[in-house]
This record gives C-alpha cells, sequence and structure tokens, in this order.
C-alpha cells in the first residue's frame, strides 16, 4: 500500500516559486494515472517533468512504453530485464526512446553493428556474379545511405531490438510500480539509487524489502 502521499500541489521550484499546479496539469498531460493508477513515483513524475521542460524528454513516449507493458503488448525496443548490478541490483527496467539525434545515432550504430550495410553487400554480390567490376554511381549512395539508416532502423523495430534509455519498475504481488527514468551510463546509477531510497522507498516500503534482497 502506498503510505506516503508526496503533495506537489505545495511544491516550488529553485527560485522559491509555486509549480504545483503546474506539475499537476503536467500529471495529467501524461495520463501516468490512466495507465497505471496509485503505481508510479513521485520521483518518475519529476523526472519526467524536468525532462519535458528542458525539452530531452518526451513523456508520452515514456508511458506509451508503460502502456505497452502493462497490457503486455509487443514494442519495437529491447523486453524489460531486471538488473544484475549493484545499486540498481533488484529492479527491472524497460527502455524508451529518447528524444533527439543522439538517440538516432545510437540506433544507427546498433543496425550496422548487427545487419551491416545489406545494400552495399548486394552490389558487391552482382558485380561479382557479372564478372565486372562496378563502381558506385551518386544514386547507389543515396540508396546507401538510406539503407543504412531506414532499413536498418526498420530491421530494428521488426525484430523488436531498438535500444533507448531506461524506465526503472519494480514488481510485487502481481503488478509494477514505475520508479524514475534513467540512462545506460552507470556514472548516474548511485545517485538515482539514492533518489529512490529517499522517495520511492516511502511511497512504496515493499521497494526497499527488494533493494536488500537483491
Amino acid at each position: 500500500m502506498n503510505t506516503f502521499q508526496p503533495k506537489w500541489t505545495a511544491s516550488t521550484d529553485q527560485d522559491g516559486n509555486d509549480i504545483g499546479a503546474e506539475i499537476e496539469w503536467f500529471r495529467q498531460f501524461t495520463g501516468l494515472e490512466q495507465v497505471v493508477p496509485g503505481r508510479y513515483s513521485f520521483l518518475l513524475l519529476l523526472s519526467l517533468f524536468g525532462g519535458w521542460k528542458s525539452e530531452t524528454v518526451d513523456p508520452h513516449k515514456v508511458v506509451h512504453e508503460i502502456r505497452l507493458l502493462e497490457n503486455g503488448e509487443a514494442s519495437t525496443l529491447k523486453p524489460p530485464i531486471q538488473n544484475c548490478h549493484p545499486p540498481l541490483k533488484g529492479l527491472w527496467h524497460k527502455h524508451y526512446l529518447e528524444q533527439g539525434l543522439a538517440s538516432l545515432a545510437k540506433n544507427v550504430a546498433r543496425g550496422l553493428h548487427r545487419h551491416g550495410m545489406p545494400y552495399f553487400d548486394q552490389k558487391i554480390a552482382e558485380a561479382e556474379a557479372a564478372g565486372e567490376t562496378r563502381y558506385m554511381t551518386p544514386e547507389d549512395l543515396q540508396a546507401l545511405a538510406a539503407d543504412v539508416v531506414r532499413g536498418n532502423l526498420g530491421r530494428l523495430r521488426e525484430a523488436q531490438v531498438m535500444t533507448g534509455e531506461w524506465i526503472l519498475f519494480a514488481k510485487h504481488e502481481g503488478k509494477n510500480y514505475y520508479l524514475d527514468i534513467t540512462t545506460h551510463d552507470k556514472s548516474f546509477h548511485e545517485q538515482v539509487r539514492k533518489n529512490i531510497d529517499a522517495v520511492s522507498c516511502r511511497e512504496f516500503p515493499f521497494i526497499g524489502q527488494i533493494l536488500s534482497n537483491a
């Protein structure tokens, strides 16, 4: 049972300005309460709010992945897995697709590593079969670039292995409790754990037991 209810209606920013009404509007805007009523941390709400304000996180992409997970529906991103290493050991993470070129570049690189350059391989095979020496034309280079980006992204989506950043959640009595978002970068995980200890463990006391048993 959630025994600690953060009062975001009385929240202030770093300059002391009352932003409680804005956070409440944002909570409704995300649809979190409709998707996972009572099963999300104030910490997650604040992280989404900060990411939205700084234009680094699209909260609807995060909530979309949560909705898919709750409904047992397939995602184009990698399936959730349980963390095996401290300080987040015992929790689970589900990927979401973050904003910007960094996300695109990460998945293009993943596609190259996984699939290579199929269009280029096809052209080489055609030249070898014909016993000819052929050169790439400007049209070939455009097609190659399109295959490396759009083609490989499509292959990743079809295989449901696109990557992104993490939605952290805990499993308890057959339900998921969503705690925060974070990156793959392990240098941030210690602070994320401290935030979870300070906020989420008060909201959902069983989180502390999960973490202590891990």
